[in-house]
């Protein structure tokens, strides 16, 4: 129940947050909380599985997002206020619109994003390292603790949850000590992924095969690793298929759909009508280049028949001999450079970790924001004064990451987990980015380029939600995927309409609050 309170329209008559917050933070922060290496592996691996020529097939996702980050840009820089998004739809759509919505990406980031990154921590972390280390060091034994990870999903768990509750916390200590961190994790991450673009590019075909047949000698006693795949009976895609091409559009969505992060963080940015469109669509340019590439490049290293039978056999079949093919993996070893492949996997674990922080942060603004307008209770607004950081949301946001961590590992749950993994970014582009639109259509009437805009993302967001429910290689095209997603979206309505309820009861009237912007 929550507990009684004031019964001003809002919490308080202050936020008690401080803008503190650079274009290079709100840049970085965007970046964090993308997964820019995690996301880049998600494009690199799963878009072998669509087919489809990565250049035909970034048009379509980059003009979309372009139009998507125009949207976002002008909302935060009108409403420059936490969870932008969220007091600009409620009070010029609808309240309840409002709060689903925004409580969807939510749901997404903090408890989805959150436990799916604590045990990617390790398979696109740590058992990377330990195998890179031990294959450069004739260390069996290291490979043998990496593959003892790999087969446990309680140990995997035990370090997710350790890794989760540190990394969390990291944003009570104050913006400051939150952005020195971004400051080390971000850039480390882009040298990186430009490093692992650099071998794609760099290495050829010839010696990366072999270096990759070494490597699944040591690994697996398997001899030649390169003839095993490509006499297997896996599919392989068209390149050049006009179906194949639109369909990396969802592939580089689940990256993309992240470019617009800035705008829930838009109360702590300084000069928002700067750093806003430079911050959003900043990391739209940076994204689709390096993902692009990587895609593209891997294709030309490896072979574009081979890649796709090998991220076939591996991620679909599970029968490929060596561990998942991750980019970080494939580029330490044709690098032929311990140094490099030590530092692909670091990285990836550093930024990693970073998410975990950036999704803590972000998920305890979001909160805090739903605690000023009274959906949540009181004690989840209270904010530090000498910190500026509401240090309890950040505490619910850590243990609702433990939460996902726990029901994506447990295999009594796993199964439907993953699945409302893949719901998830449809949650994101039905929830905020169409509602957003939808409402900067009705209410900007005196703004016809952005109303036309709108209406453009309106309808690209409608078909990319059509695209991530259908695309096999991708979607939740399944009737419990959309009882998921179907039912995520009542419950929030639920929470809404309840707590509007308990709130009448103590006198506070719903009305009054969302017929203003929240205080600064």
């Amino acid at each position: 129940m929550m507990e009684k309170s004031k019964k001003g329209a809002f919490l308080r008559e202050s936020s008690g947050l401080v803008r503190e917050f650079g274009i290079l933070d709100a840049l970085w922060f965007n970046i964090a909380l993308l997964g820019l290496l995690f996301s880049t592996y998600y494009v690199a691996s799963t878009g072998p599985l669509v087919g489809g020529n990565p250049l035909l097939g970034l048009l379509l996702p980059i003009v979309g997002f372009f139009l998507v980050g125009i949207i976002f840009s002008y909302v935060g820089s009108k409403v420059p206020r936490v969870a932008a998004d969220y007091v600009y739809v409620s009070r010029n759509l609808h309240p309840a619109l409002g709060f689903v919505g925004n409580a969807g990406y939510f749901l997404a980031t903090v408890p989805l994003f959150m436990g799916i990154t604590g045990i990617t921590l390790q398979t696109f972390g740590l058992i990377p390292l330990l195998t890179i280390l031990g294959y450069y060091t004739h260390n069996p034994s290291l490979i043998v603790v990496g593959s003892q990870i790999d087969s446990n999903p309680y140990l995997i768990m035990v370090i997710g949850a350790v890794e989760i509750v540190i990394m969390s916390l990291i944003p009570i200590f104050g913006n400051k000590v939150y952005r020195a961190f971004q400051w080390i994790a971000i850039p480390l991450a882009l040298i990186a992924a430009i490093g692992m673009i650099i071998v794609e590019a760099s290495v050829p075909h010839s010696l990366a095969i072999a270096r990759l047949n070494n490597f699944a000698s040591v690994y697996a006693n398997v001899s030649n690793l390169y003839a095993n795949v490509t006499s297997s009976n896996a599919p392989v895609p068209a390149y050049y298929n006009i179906y194949n091409i639109i369909s990396l559009n969802p592939v580089y969505v689940v990256g993309f759909s992240y470019i617009i992060n800035t705008i829930y963080v838009a109360g702590e940015v300084r000069n928002p009508k700067r750093s806003m469109p430079i911050s959003i669509l900043g990391t739209l340019i940076i994204t689709g280049f390096i993902f692009t590439a990587a895609l593209a490049l891997e294709y030309n290293q490896f072979g574009y028949d081979f890649t796709t039978k090998m991220m076939y056999l591996s991620i679909v079949q599970g029968t490929l001999p060596i561990p998942t093919p991750y980019l970080d993996l494939l580029e330490g070893i044709a690098s032929g450079n311990i140094v490099l492949g030590v530092l692909f996997a670091l990285a990836s674990i550093v930024q990693l970790l970073m998410y975990l922080s950036a999704a803590s942060f972000v998920g305890s603004r979001l909160l805090f924001s739903y605690a000023m307008d009274r959906i949540m209770p009181d004690f989840v607004g209270d904010v530090s004064e000498k910190r500026h950081v509401p240090i309890k949301a950040i505490i619910l946001s850590m243990i609702a990451g433990l939460i996902g961590l726990t029901v994506f590992t447990l295999p009594v749950t796993s199964a439907g987990a993953f699945l409302l993994s893949s719901v998830a970014v449809a949650i994101l582009m039905l929830f905020p980015m169409a509602i957003l639109s939808i409402a900067v259509l009705k209410t900007e009437k005196n703004e016809n380029k952005i109303r036309i805009i709108a209406a453009l993302s309106i309808i690209y967001l409608i078909y990319t939600f059509y695209q991530y429910l259908t695309v096999p290689a991708i979607g939740a095209d399944s009737i419990v995927g959309y009882g998921i997603l179907a039912g995520s979206i009542v419950i929030l309505f639920i929470i809404f309409y309840v707590a509007k309820f308990i709130r009448a009861r103590q006198g506070i009237d719903f009305n009054l609050i969302f017929k203003e912007i929240p205080p600064e």
